[in-house]
């Protein structure tokens, strides 16, 4: 038989090109790309073996006989390591490498490729898979279809595992991982009904390139202007420590002015300057791991409190003096902000909330500010967490209070209006202060769900009670700018009232001076 060896060839050349510049480019060592390298170099070898033993097949050699057996035991060998490590792969990218139970998964899944590996091996004196004869020629064995069959079995294992971690593996890669198997589906069935097309190794060359465009591209990591490790880059570095419970220090910095930068010597030197501030974060931490999490923040992992201290120490001198760019001597300032034992958070949603706690920690002050962790930071960033927690329990079960603050007039003698001030109450902590709740509920997003519940609750209570509608002149309702901005706000408002069958000049609806100032025309527009 003839055998076509342009898709194999081509697909040699595809994993070639990509192995080249997955090693050239900057990327983190953790275990998904090693492991994806370790997929690549089985692939490439996997391909030029089947090309090899192909050709020795088509051309049977007596004298070759032996070299063709072995060679063929080689490529039964890759055979068998390929799917698996697809599933350690898959593995790797749900991120559930933790615990004696992950580790408990990895072993028995490994088992059934033991069993193959062995049963190759042995086939020297068996023949289950092929045998070759005195002439040279390849015969295949009894078992010859259980490569397939086992190949099918890691298939389905990694299908079923990624549909199971589906959210956390996302659907953008549980997609990806799905096209993968397909194309391997596929071209194994267009070699099995033409035997001599041999697309199983393009199918195995295709999977691999979708995965290096999508998943384990290392452009999607790097920062654009910079070439620092992004904010993508960081999760995953940080997900690596947490889940090893390796001990490492965060530094965070926030530079301050960029934009007055920006505005005065154009955007275009605002790169430039945050380029070179970029390279000298390198010279002092003399590591790779600087990383670019936003358009003003940078971040800097050490592993000893030793190497934690003397960068701190030289950042902080870095922005005590000028920097010079382009013979322009620019002198900015930041905020510096240190998480010693960061490990102790738990995980990277928690570090990155508490940087940003403790950026927001920093008055506003043209002078460079050192901040660090301490025992009462970290129990107040620990109570805005569990009250962040509270809120959407809050929320679904409307544990909101409202408190009526009446207003007394010298001039009448009596009571004119009343203002409604919303409370809440958590079961541990007692009464949470109005400030810590609503700020909480401004940067979640969960603020004008919890004005609607509010303002219902007063009309409620003004239905109930009748008498107010003619001994007060109205009721005072505060309103959170992000509620008036949001698109449609106002008419739930007004739809509320409307349901009550109450009139709308009962009701006041204050807005700071402050927000008012700041958004006057799309408030006017609003009210408009």
């Amino acid at each position: 038989m003839t055998y076509n060896l342009d898709f194999l060839i081509a697909s040699l050349i595809f994993l070639l090109l990509i192995l080249y510049h997955f090693i050239n480019r900057r990327k983190l060592e953790d275990s998904t790309n090693r492991l994806f390298r370790l997929f690549i170099l089985l692939g490439i070898t996997d391909i030029a073996f089947d090309i090899i033993t192909t050709m020795l097949i088509a051309s049977p050699n007596p004298e070759l006989s032996e070299i063709t057996a072995l060679m063929l035991t080689i490529f039964y060998i890759l055979q068998v390591l390929v799917p698996y490590a697809l599933v350690l792969y898959a593995h790797s990218l749900c991120r559930t490498f933790s615990g004696q139970d992950s580790r408990i998964s990895i072993v028995l899944l490994s088992i059934p490729a033991m069993v193959m590996a062995v049963m190759v091996l042995l086939n020297f004196w068996s023949g289950f898979f092929f045998t070759i004869d005195v002439n040279g020629d390849y015969i295949r064995g009894p078992l010859y279809l259980v490569m397939y069959g086992y190949a099918g079995f890691y298939g389905i294992i990694v299908f079923i595992y990624s549909l199971f971690h589906y959210r956390k593996l996302g659907s953008k890669n549980f997609g990806i991982i799905c096209e993968f198997l397909t194309i391997m589906v596929v071209c194994v069935t267009v070699q099995g009904i033409w035997n001599e097309t041999l697309t199983t190794g393009l199918g195995l060359g295709l999977g691999i390139t979708v995965f290096y465009l999508t998943i384990n591209n290392p452009s999607d990591y790097i920062d654009w202007l910079t070439e620092d490790f992004n904010i993508q880059s960081l999760i995953g570095c940080l997900r690596e420590y947490f889940r090893h419970k390796k001990k490492f220090h965060v530094i965070a910095l926030n530079i301050l002015d960029l934009k007055q930068v920006n505005m005065l010597f154009g955007l275009r030197f605002g790169d430039q300057f945050l380029c070179e501030i970029s390279k000298k974060l390198h010279e002092i931490l003399q590591t790779p791991y600087v990383f670019r999490v936003s358009s003003k923040r940078f971040l800097l992992l050490t592993c000893s409190l030793s190497e934690y201290a003397r960068v701190r120490d030289e950042i902080q001198k870095l922005f005590d003096s000028s920097i010079s760019v382009n013979g322009e001597v620019i002198r900015l300032h930041a905020d510096i902000c240190g998480i010693i034992d960061a490990q102790t958070l738990g995980n990277s949603d928690n570090l990155l909330a508490y940087m940003d706690h403790l950026i927001s920690l920093s008055p506003s002050s043209a002078d460079t500010l050192l901040i660090q962790n301490d025992e009462n930071t970290m129990k107040n960033f620990r109570y805005n967490q569990e009250i962040k927690r509270f809120l959407r329990t809050a929320i679904a079960d409307d544990l909101f209070e409202v408190h009526y603050q009446p207003v007394y007039s010298l001039g009448k003698k009596d009571y004119v209006t009343m203002e409604a001030l919303s409370r809440l109450k958590h079961p541990d902590f007692g009464p949470v202060p109005p400030d810590v709740f609503i700020t909480i509920a401004e940067r979640s997003g969960q603020i004008a769900q919890i004005g609607l519940l509010q303002f219902r609750r007063v009309c409620t209570f003004v239905k109930e009670h009748p008498e107010l509608l003619t001994r007060i002149d109205h009721i005072n309702f505060n309103l959170s700018p992000a509620e008036l901005l949001r698109e449609g706000y106002s008419r739930q408002i007004i739809d509320t009232i409307r349901e009550f069958s109450l009139p709308f000049s009962f009701f006041q609806l204050e807005i700071t001076e402050t927000v008012a100032t700041e958004y006057s025309d799309i408030l006017y527009r609003l009210a408009d």
